[in-house]
């Protein structure tokens, strides 16, 4: 899926001609504050009970670490009981998971996040759930049941010539296939599709999110597979029940998240913001920062950025963008970059820099690494060397994050020019500086594509953000009035300008801000 996605995306950058790679010099207007989000895998974090699954209560003893960082939201992968450690199948959407604890816990999560003014999002997944649900068993025992129409069923062969992977066929208790009507899956015969047409599903969702929002007391959703709720012939039935969703959803609380995972081009992605979504992820605009990161010059970061706020705004003048680096189902982007700590600080500041919501996954402030298969990239947090501290998890080996590889957080605390120390410095400035957080936005503009450069300014101050990709020293024409700023944050303590010229180190970010 994400080679897949690196294509298409290259495709769509490609459409970028050299004759538009001057992006326009209009000032984007300020946004409403936005937050710093943090995305956790709680089997993945910290362990409370010593069983070397990571839990809520364990999350919970951190969530001091995350409020020092800087994070004022976060999203937790799945929680629901489920048969599969990624926990993306659900067979109950009303309790939590074993091993992670219990409902109890959960609300005091809640209550500890919210004392430290940071929200939490539930990761909603409905898409599908899993074959060990009590739905979907009773719709296999008893066909002429309530349930039974709770999924897709066909018995037609068209259907599974024309889509022949997204099909199954039932299978007895030893796992052999049986004849008769098949269900539809699209992703795997282990998660079988909701059938949305029926009004008795969409109440039974609409409950689900009741629950979660009224009687838990979360602040939103990340929708997983948003776009997927009907065939993908049928978008304009996906985008209204999303607009329904949303509906039912502000009925219970006025204000609710609702962060949608919808991959595609832009012009697609547009529709379920009018209404449906708070904010979609920006995949687009990831690969085009990844790119430029592994080959050291701009593949169009800020006209990525641009051209998808043109085409958003005609659907939702004020809608909000959810910007990352990588996410549980893409290679960290430190394995991508080489594992340069140097490239990481880079990479940091152009997700903490740019307008939007920014999404930092978990360990990515201090460098983890991660290569796909799935488990490689949702290993354990470093906390430690291996077996030192008692809350590291062992459910995974880990294989690419390990002490030898990444230095664990224990020993970047203790160095001011760590990875994390950067992260957490640049976070914290941001939640501090208006324009950061929510100024307006303009490029700019010069000739050289191994340096990018914005303006984010609010009210009387303007901040510069200036970024050398490369490994060599770049010269960029000096911008006017240059001599008037003053640096809030850099990865080098000396910043180069003269004779009409700007010097940028390798790898080099600053931060600079004047007042007028």
């Amino acid at each position: 899926m994400l080679k897949i996605r690196i294509i298409i995306s290259l495709i769509l950058l490609s459409v970028i001609s050299p004759c538009q790679t001057l992006i326009s010099q209009e000032m984007v207007p300020p946004t409403p504050p936005t937050k710093v989000f943090y995305s956790v895998f709680i089997q993945s974090f910290y362990d409370s009970n010593g069983d070397g699954i990571g839990d809520i209560r364990g999350l919970i003893s951190k969530l001091d670490y995350l409020k020092d960082l800087g994070v004022q939201g976060l999203w937790l992968l799945p929680v629901h009981p489920s048969p599969s450690y990624h926990k993306y199948d659900v067979s109950d959407y009303y309790a939590i998971h074993k091993d992670y604890g219990t409902l109890d816990d959960y609300k005091l999560l809640l209550k500890e996040a919210h004392k430290r003014n940071m929200i939490v999002l539930l990761d909603l997944v409905i898409n599908h759930t899993s074959n060990q649900i009590k739905w979907f068993k009773e719709a296999v025992s008893d066909p002429t049941g309530k349930y039974r129409n709770y999924y897709v069923w066909s018995d037609n062969k068209a259907d599974f010539t024309a889509e022949p992977f997204h099909w199954h066929a039932v299978r007895d208790s030893k796992g052999k296939q049986l004849a008769g009507p098949k269900y539809y899956g699209f992703f795997w015969w282990e998660m079988p599709d909701l059938n949305f047409d029926n009004p008795e599903v969409r109440q039974e969702i609409f409950n689900i999110s009741t629950f979660w929002l009224k009687d838990i007391g979360v602040d939103g959703f990340r929708i997983d597979a948003a776009r997927y709720i009907y065939p993908e012939n049928q978008q304009d039935k996906t985008i209204q029940w999303w607009q329904e969703f949303r509906e039912q959803a502000q009925k219970i609380k006025k204000d609710v998240i609702i962060v949608g995972e919808v991959w595609g081009p832009a012009k697609e992605i547009a529709p379920y913001l009018k209404g449906g979504m708070t904010s979609c992820f920006n995949f687009q605009l990831a690969d085009s920062i990844r790119l430029s990161l592994q080959e050291e010059k701009d593949h169009y970061i800020l006209q990525t950025w641009w051209q998808i706020r043109d085409i958003y705004k005609k659907q939702n003048n004020s809608y909000e963008d959810a910007i990352f680096l990588s996410n549980h189902d893409m290679n960290r982007i430190m394995s991508d970059i080489g594992n340069k700590t140097d490239k990481g600080k880079v990479a940091a500041s152009i997700l903490l820099t740019l307008p939007g919501n920014p999404f930092v996954y978990y360990g990515e402030e201090i460098g983890m690494l991660g290569v796909k298969p799935d488990e490689y990239i949702r290993e354990p947090f470093l906390w430690n060397i291996e077996g030192e501290d008692k809350g590291q998890t062992s459910w995974e080996r880990p294989y690419q994050s390990t002490s030898q590889t990444v230095k664990p957080l224990i020993f970047q605390v203790d160095d001011p020019k760590s990875l994390y120390h950067f992260y957490q410095k640049l976070i914290n400035l941001r939640d501090k500086s208006e324009p950061l957080n929510r100024g307006s936005f303009q490029p700019f503009i010069q000739d050289n594509r191994q340096v990018i450069g914005f303006y984010r300014g609010f009210q009387t101050e303007t901040v510069l953000v200036l970024i050398n990709l490369s490994k060599e020293i770049q010269r960029i024409v000096s911008p006017p009035g240059i001599q008037d700023y003053q640096m809030l944050l850099g990865t080098h303590e000396v910043f180069k300008a003269g004779g009409g010229a700007i010097y940028l180190q390798p790898y080099s970010v600053f931060i600079l801000n004047k007042n007028n």
